[in-house]
């Protein structure tokens, strides 16, 4: 019997960037999942580095979508 206290598992960031018809010319949106926050940006490059910079250290998924909704590029951060 182990007497280590249990750790409780780390759940990943998963971001979607999307793209969407946005105020002031800006094209694409990033939201993190579980949260209300939406961010857009003019670029899709830009979206990504934000999603990046918000994950900062922390594990996390970027999921990046088509026009038609579905799931172009997948890939991790850790």
């Amino acid at each position: 019997m182990s007497t280590a206290p249990e750790q409780k598992a780390v759940k990943a960031y998963v971001f979607h960037v999307k793209p969407v018809e946005g105020e002031d010319e800006k094209k694409w949106d990033l939201h993190r999942i579980r949260t209300s926050k939406h961010e857009h940006f003019h670029t899709v490059q830009q979206a990504v580095a934000a999603a990046h910079e918000e994950a900062g250290t922390h594990a996390a998924h970027i999921v990046i979508h088509a026009l038609d909704g579905h799931a172009y590029r997948e890939y991790d951060l850790d």
